[in-house]
């Protein structure tokens, strides 16, 4: 019995731990949301913006997007509008992913789950359909602002490959810059909600 404890264990995904200069890299980005995610799509950290930007996702022990899309599909389909599409590119990620490391344990827990546990996953990995190249833009409907049409940079550190710094921004002057300040105070006022 402990030989399975251990190897239990043994099998989980271990922490990422950032550099020092990804991680200032993250701080330094302060008026837009910002977040580092892994190849299966865990939030390994964001700043403060991106903490309330992704406040539903968060709140999950291990923040994932794509265990937040499919196993959470009342609050996903609200929080993401165009849900089919970022339903595809989360499919897409996973299955990239996949390619590139057949060995990844965590990742084929994560499919195996998603598979297991939501259909809407099922019928699109076993479909195989191509997402294609995507416009960077996402529609959130945020549970504290609203409709924010955002358009976001997914940017490949060199030294930390299976990682990405994702940064969302709104068009200067568009009501969702303006609803993504009134985002950025609510931040403020109560940092430790994200």
């Amino acid at each position: 019995m402990t030989t399975q404890r251990t190897s239990r264990c043994a099998d989980r995904a271990r922490p990422v731990r950032l550099r020092s200069g990804l991680r200032a890299a993250l701080d330094a980005v302060t008026d837009a949301p910002a977040a580092i995610l892994t190849d299966r799509l865990d939030v390994v950290a964001a700043n403060g913006l991106g903490r309330a930007l992704l406040t539903p996702v968060l709140a999950e022990d291990r923040p994932n997007l794509a265990r937040f899309l499919f196993l959470d599909e009342d609050a996903s389909t609200a929080f993401y509008p165009d849900w089919d599409q970022v339903a595809d590119e989360h499919v897409h990620r996973l299955r990239s992913a996949a390619a590139r490391d057949s060995h990844d344990r965590a990742l084929h827990r994560l499919i195996g789950q998603l598979s297991t546990l939501s259909g809407p996953f099922r019928s699109r990995w076993s479909a195989k359909r191509l997402c294609g190249t995507r416009p960077p833009r996402v529609v959130i409907d945020h549970p504290v602002v609203g409709r924010l049409d955002l358009t976001r940079e997914d940017l490949a550190p060199a030294t930390d490959r299976e990682l990405t710094l994702r940064i969302a921004t709104a068009e200067p002057g568009t009501a969702s810059a303006e609803r993504l300040g009134i985002l950025a105070s609510w931040a403020l006022e109560a940092p430790d909600r994200g």
